[in-house]
């Protein structure tokens, strides 16, 4: 914000930031034993986000910490690039790297506050303050000498009555999307056990299976299990190559791709098509087995960390395939050789690992059911990410005076998914 802006906004004032923030130093020496058992450290604050969505526990914790209150702001002094700033919604212990700051005086509105701190220009300010080069650190004294150009307590309130609808309605589809996710898994697990419309049901070594159903090896149903590329990665190249990062949610996402140039052969040996199964065979134990489905028209390859499966898709579909190794990842995990910070599925091993196959057109029956769950999913999670970016918009707006609160909040609708 330009220092003439009271030249453009008559009714707005210039503040020192103590004058509306001031920094709580309540300090629990033993957290313990402070009878409180929820822990906020920076790793339970996200970027950008004011709501806090997981605790730690004060079991975990020794070192002397802070106090905060319901309704304080939890703010991320260290590395302020990562943009942390948060409302508790409960009394908490807090990490002695974040201050605990609460509104104070008459000018400014209090929810107003935390929708500030979330603007680039607190942010731009944050970052030209902190101190130090390997983790660079913002002091309160430093902090609270910052001036700040605010709209009058009238335009603050009716700003944050906005923001704060928004965030409301984020917080509403993120419940909603948590609920969809339980109904994903508890359909799924009745559609690959149960199936669909059985009465009638045989037992088998994986349980009761329904009759028509069989007990395969993945191997009877795939046509080639084939290791990666090993070779060096680049930040530029002739082909990109999929890496187990790459492999989210069950398909492929492209963030962060590296490239290799292949001559032509090579290239038609590694090139993936749709369909196409990634299975992560060396991970952390936890991520191990991790899989997805190629589903993409542009050229790729894959890296040596991934097992590609070709389906037989005479007897099997891939989608259905992928769903189940996804679904039965915990028990996949029973197959892993696990070595020091790192576990191993090996081909062979997953090729002898038994599925439970129905039939393929009720494959397809599932498919069909499924997708149309994920699509709800995926409109659900674009839906939250449209809300997040008009909040984050209208803050900026609003703090930089390219829209006021008088005319220009009218204009603004907000849906609840």
């Amino acid at each position: 914000m330009s220092n003439d802006l009271k030249k453009v906004i008559s009714d707005w004032q210039k503040v020192r930031f103590d004058e509306i923030a001031t920094v709580v130093t309540d300090r629990i020496d033993k957290p313990i034993e402070s009878g409180l058992k929820d822990y906020i450290g920076l790793e339970h604050l996200d970027t950008e986000c004011i709501r806090i969505k997981r605790f730690g526990s004060t079991e975990d914790v020794d070192a002397t910490k802070f106090l905060c209150k319901k309704g304080d702001i939890i703010f991320g002094k260290r590395n302020s690039y990562l943009r942390k700033v948060a409302v508790s919604d409960r009394e908490a212990v807090v990490s002695a790297h974040s201050m605990v700051l609460r509104p104070t005086g008459d000018k400014i509105y209090p929810d107003f506050l935390p929708c500030f701190m979330q603007s680039s220009i607190f942010w731009k300010t944050a970052h030209s303050i902190s101190e130090g080069s390997m983790s660079p650190t913002i002091k309160w004294k430093t902090l609270a000498a910052q001036e700040f150009w605010l709209p009058s307590i009238e335009e603050q309130k009716k700003i944050s009555e906005l923001l704060w609808s928004i965030e409301d309605n984020i917080q509403k589809t993120e419940k909603l999307i948590e609920t969809t996710e339980i109904l994903k898994q508890g359909l799924l697990n009745k559609l690959l056990t149960r199936g669909i419309g059985h009465t009638r049901f045989k037992d088998t070594e994986l349980g009761s299976i329904p009759e028509g159903w069989e007990v395969v090896k993945l191997g009877d149903i795939t046509e080639m299990f084939q290791y990666g590329l090993s070779l060096p990665l680049k930040e530029e190249g002739e082909y990109p190559i999929l890496k187990m990062d790459n492999l989210v949610n069950g398909l492929v996402n492209i963030n962060g791709l590296k490239y290799v140039d292949l001559d032509e052969g090579t290239f038609e040996r590694f090139r993936l098509k749709k369909g196409d199964i990634l299975f992560n065979r060396t991970n952390s134990y936890e991520h191990v087995g991790r899989t997805s489905i190629f589903t993409l028209d542009e050229n790729y390859v894959f890296a040596s960390y991934l097992i590609r499966l070709i389906i037989r898709e005479k007897f099997a579909d891939p989608y259905f395939i992928t769903q189940y190794l996804i679904h039965y990842n915990y028990d996949i995990k029973k197959i892993a050789t696990k070595s020091i910070q790192q576990a191993n599925i090996n081909a062979k091993n997953l090729s002898n690992y038994k599925i439970r196959l129905p039939i393929l057109s009720e494959q397809r029956e599932i498919v069909s059911i499924l997708k149309n769950i994920e699509q709800r999913l995926q409109n659900q999670k674009e839906h939250v990410d449209k809300l997040a970016s008009l909040k984050r918009k209208l803050t900026n707006d609003f703090l930089s005076g390219n829209l006021k609160a008088e005319g220009d909040l009218e204009n603004q609708k907000v849906r609840v998914f």
